[in-house]
C-alpha cells in the first residue's frame, strides 16, 4: 500500500477532462491496490461542478484547494500554501505533478529536493501551444528541469518521443489516460433520417471548433439541406462564433455545458463523433464514444494519432475546413448508402474503448511509475 499525492495547478470544480480524470484514477487506485490517495489543487480555473456534485465525484478521496497569488498569470505560492504542500510531500511516499504551467515546476521540484520525495511528473497537456510565452518557457527554462525529477507520464507516444529525443528526458513512460468504460453504452442507440453528428469540448481555438463550423457551412452548401446535423457541446470562449454560425445553418445546435452524467444519452443520440483539434494530448471524448458505438472522425493529433485506427474511425487530412469538409461529406455518404454501421462494428468500437479503461491506467502508473 502506498500512500500517493496528486497535485495540480488547476482546481477540480474547473471541470475539465483532466479534473474528471483525478477522480477516476485515484479511486481506481484506491478500490484496486488498496493505496491511500489525497488531492491537492491551486486555484486556476472557473467552477463548473459545485461543490456538491465534487464530493460525489470525489467518493470519499480527501481534496484540498489552496490558495495562490495570480501574478501575470503566474501561480505565486504564499507561505502558508508552500509550508501545506512541503507537510503534505513529507507525508508522500510519491507525488504526481501535473506540468506546463510556468513556474510551478520550479516550485515543486524545491519540494522535492527539500522533502527527497518521488515526483513523477504528469504531461496532460500540449506541449507547446498559441502563447508565445509559454513556448518560450518550456523551451528554455522547463525543459532544463525535468531531468532533476523521478518519472514522466504522457498520453501519447509523439510527446514521449519528443521528449526522450529533443530535450534528452529519461524515464518517460507512454501511459494512455482512460474512462470508467461502464458509464456509456451502446444499447438504446436509434436510427435517424438525418446524420446526426457530435462535437464535445471546450469552446477554445485548441479544439479547433472555428475550423469545424466553416467546414459545416462549406457541407451545406454541398449537401442537401437537412441531411445532417451538429450538435456542439461545452463552454467557452467560441461560444458566440458557434451562434454566429448557427444563425446562418439551422443545422447547427449549441447545447451547452452539460453534466458528465447525461452524456451517455447524448452519445446514444449520435451517429458520429467529430475531433477537430489543432493538438490534442490523449482525446478521452474518442474513448467515450467509441464505448457508445459510435465511429469518430478526427484530426491528425498527438492522442488520436496512437488511438484511431481503421476499425474505429477514419482520419482527417489535415488541420483545416477545407479537409474536414471533404471527410463530413465522404462520411455522409457513408451513412446515407446505409454503409457507417457495417463499416465501423459496434464490436471493434467496444474493443478500442476497453483499451483505454481507468482501471488500466491506473495499473500501469502504479507498477511503472509509484513503486519506490
Amino acid at each position: 500500500m502506498l500512500k500517493l499525492l496528486f497535485y495540480s495547478p488547476v482546481k477540480l470544480q474547473a471541470g475539465g477532462g483532466c479534473e474528471r480524470w483525478h477522480c477516476d484514477i485515484t479511486n481506481s487506485l484506491k478500490h484496486q491496490f488498496s493505496d491511500q490517495v489525497e488531492i491537492v489543487t491551486a486555484d486556476l480555473g472557473d467552477n463548473k461542478w459545485t461543490e456538491d456534485y465534487l464530493h460525489k465525484q470525489l467518493r470519499g478521496i480527501p481534496y484540498t484547494q489552496l490558495h495562490f497569488l495570480h501574478f501575470l498569470g503566474v501561480l505565486v505560492p504564499t507561505p502558508k500554501t508552500a509550508f501545506f504542500l512541503y507537510r503534505k510531500f513529507c507525508e508522500s511516499d510519491a507525488i504526481h505533478f501535473i506540468y506546463g504551467f510556468a513556474g510551478q515546476d520550479i516550485m515543486v521540484l524545491l519540494l522535492k529536493l527539500f522533502t527527497r520525495k518521488r515526483v513523477v511528473v504528469g504531461h496532460h497537456a500540449p506541449i507547446f501551444h498559441s502563447s508565445p510565452f509559454h513556448n518560450f518557457y518550456m523551451s528554455n527554462i522547463s525543459s532544463r528541469l525535468l531531468n532533476f525529477f523521478d518519472a514522466h507520464q504522457t498520453l501519447n507516444s509523439l510527446d514521449k518521443s519528443y521528449m526522450e529525443k529533443k530535450w534528452k528526458i529519461k524515464n518517460v513512460h507512454f501511459i494512455p489516460s482512460g474512462i470508467r468504460i461502464e458509464r456509456f453504452s451502446p444499447h438504446g442507440r436509434k436510427s435517424h433520417s438525418v446524420l446526426t453528428c457530435l462535437s464535445v469540448g471546450r469552446y477554445e481555438l485548441q479544439k479547433g471548433f472555428d475550423f469545424l463550423l466553416e467546414a459545416i457551412d462549406m457541407f451545406n452548401r454541398t449537401i442537401p439541406n437537412n441531411s445532417a446535423r451538429f450538435y456542439f457541446v461545452g463552454a467557452g470562449t467560441l461560444k458566440t462564433l458557434i451562434a454566429r454560425f448557427a444563425r446562418k445553418n439551422p443545422n447547427i445546435f449549441d447545447l451547452g455545458y452539460i453534466p458528465y452524467e447525461k452524456m451517455p444519452s447524448i452519445y446514444a443520440k449520435s451517429d458520429l463523433f467529430i475531433l477537430s483539434s489543432r493538438e490534442e494530448p490523449f482525446g478521452l471524448v474518442l474513448v467515450e464514444a467509441w464505448a457508445s458505438g459510435i465511429p469518430v472522425l478526427a484530426t491528425r493529433t498527438e492522442g488520436p494519432n496512437d488511438m484511431l485506427n481503421p476499425r474505429n474511425g477514419i482520419f482527417i487530412s489535415e488541420i483545416s475546413a477545407d479537409a474536414m469538409c471533404k471527410s463530413l461529406i465522404s462520411m455522409y455518404r457513408l451513412w446515407s448508402c446505409g454503409r457507417l454501421k457495417s463499416k465501423f462494428k459496434t464490436s471493434d468500437l467496444l474493443n478500442s474503448a476497453q483499451k483505454f479503461s481507468i482501471d488500466l491506467t491506473a495499473q500501469r502508473m502504479h507498477d511503472q511509475l509509484f513503486q519506490v
